[in-house]
């Protein structure tokens, strides 16, 4: 196992065992963040404290050596007055988590911060590059800067046992200047660096690369190898000026490539590459300003799982499916789309899940054999499930049984056992139905209509149940 892998498995049994909560799930439903409760928050600082692994510092703490560094505090406390006569290995991670804090100066080179293995000072803004003395810290793995200035007399080279840079300009308007020597680190494994930072990928073959966001690609320079780095798992590519469809050709090289994002800049007009990496899982477009035609080359792609549209990457008022595809995609993500009409049915998408579009009004004009509705057409509305459906009807229909319930218990309950499989049955028509055939209402007018007609056939039914009642009561007595 890699690993990511082994920490992602980590993270998995810290949440079975609920001392870890699901704080956002992804599009696909896999984790995207996550949070722990006050209570072991708690407990674990305490822990952390007690045990000399951990040392917050803030205005009401002063700072001590420890393993882990918590800054939250306004001002630079990792100062030679303080730290410079401690143990060497002592700090091992510095974390910074105070926000809109603003530093030109500062110095980084005491005893004890020699075997730093994590600087995190994403959230400082520094104004006048970055202390040079960083790249001194050999031991780092993970390095987080934010900065307007430029990088080039970094001397990154040296930090040789980095695996993961994550730089970020902290004003859009001034971007980075990073050295072009970046991706040559040896141990690199994940980069993330703002889009319109020129990276080239590197001349020798970087094995140990798993995540590059973002690489910028532009007409005037010479295609791309991505045979360099053969094991991309995750892929930003940032477009300038104009690209021929054979100029992103090496892209079927990358096997393991599972997540492919394409933002473009200032082009004319964007062409699909010729070929894709063969497992893509998720694949995202911005900015691109294809015509609906172009989707049905995206359809044929055989793992994709996950699409997402954003900012007009398709235009048009109309997308018509010309061929049948998109065999595994479970998710769709449209927003900020003219699209109005779409002629869809559920044989181009067999095994869709979930559609979320931020669209005022469409139209669907698919046919009626195998059709294809849409029950939220919203911003961003993840649409219910069967389950979650059908749930919703019953438990409307047992809260208007219950008004009734005390004065025909036994009635009521036959009434309603009896309805709920019809209730069921139609609200699998209203819903998604069976696997094959995906159909998920027109708008809150159909929930609101079943709702209606549910209530209307509970009230006839139990009002005639308890008319029986009263006249068998009447015959006893």
């Amino acid at each position: 196992m890699s690993l990511e892998e082994v920490a992602e498995s980590y993270l998995d049994d810290l949440i079975n065992r609920n001392l870890v909560q699901i704080n956002e799930l992804s599009i696909e439903g896999k984790v995207k963040s996550c949070k722990v409760h006050d209570r072991v928050h708690e407990v674990c600082v305490r822990e952390a404290i007690t045990g000399n692994a951990l040392c917050i510092i803030n205005d009401n703490h002063a700072p001590k050596a420890s393993r882990w560094l918590s800054v939250q505090t306004s001002y630079w406390p990792i100062t030679q007055a303080r730290y410079g006569n401690c143990t060497p290995d002592k700090i091992h991670s510095v974390l910074y988590f105070s926000k809109g804090v603003y530093h030109s100066k500062c110095r980084l080179v005491y005893p004890c911060l020699k075997f730093l293995r994590v600087l995190d000072l994403s959230l400082v803004k520094w104004s006048k590059c970055m202390p040079s003395e960083i790249t001194n810290l050999v031991h780092l793995r993970y390095l987080a800067l934010s900065t307007i200035g430029s990088l080039y007399k970094l001397r990154f080279f040296k930090l040789k046992n980095l695996q993961t840079l994550i730089v970020t300009s902290w004003i859009e308007k001034c971007p980075l200047q990073l050295p072009c020597d970046v991706l040559g680190l040896r141990q690199l494994r994940h980069l993330h660096v703002d889009k319109r930072c020129s990276q080239y990928l590197p001349r020798l073959v970087k094995k140990n690369l798993q995540t590059l966001y973002w690489l910028k690609v532009a007409s005037l320079d010479k295609k791309p190898n991505f045979r360099m780095v053969p094991n991309l798992k995750e892929l930003g590519i940032y477009i300038e000026g104009q690209l021929a469809p054979s100029y992103l050709g090496s892209l079927v090289h990358l096997h393991l490539l599972e997540k492919l994002k394409f933002e473009v800049g200032r082009v004319e007009r964007f062409y699909l590459p010729i070929g894709f990496p063969p497992n893509l899982k998720k694949l995202t477009l911005r900015y691109t300003y294809l015509p609906w035609k172009e989707m049905d080359t995206i359809g044929q792609l055989p793992r994709l799982e996950v699409l997402k549209l954003k900012d007009f990457a398709f235009c048009g008022s109309k997308w018509e499916p010309s061929k049948l595809g998109f065999w595994e995609l479970k998710a769709i993500l449209i927003s900020h789309s003219n699209l109005k009409y779409w002629n869809a049915n559920s044989n181009h998408f067999p095994v869709l899940e979930r559609l979320i579009f931020s669209a005022k009004k469409l139209l669907f004009v698919g046919t009626t054999d195998c059709p294809l509705h849409v029950r939220e057409v919203r911003t961003k509305v993840e649409l219910p499930n069967n389950e979650s459906y059908e749930k919703e009807i019953v438990e409307n229909s047992e809260e208007s049984v219950d008004r009734y319930e005390e004065e025909s218990v036994k009635s009521s309950k036959e009434s309603v056992e009896s309805f709920e499989e019809e209730s069921v049955k139609s609200s699998k028509e209203l819903s998604f139905g069976n696997s094959k055939e995906l159909s998920v209402g027109c708008s809150d007018q159909v929930r609101l209509k079943a709702r209606k007609s549910v209530r209307k056939y509970l009230k006839k039914k139990v009002s005639k149940s308890l008319n029986a009642f009263k006249e068998l009561k009447r015959k006893v007595l």
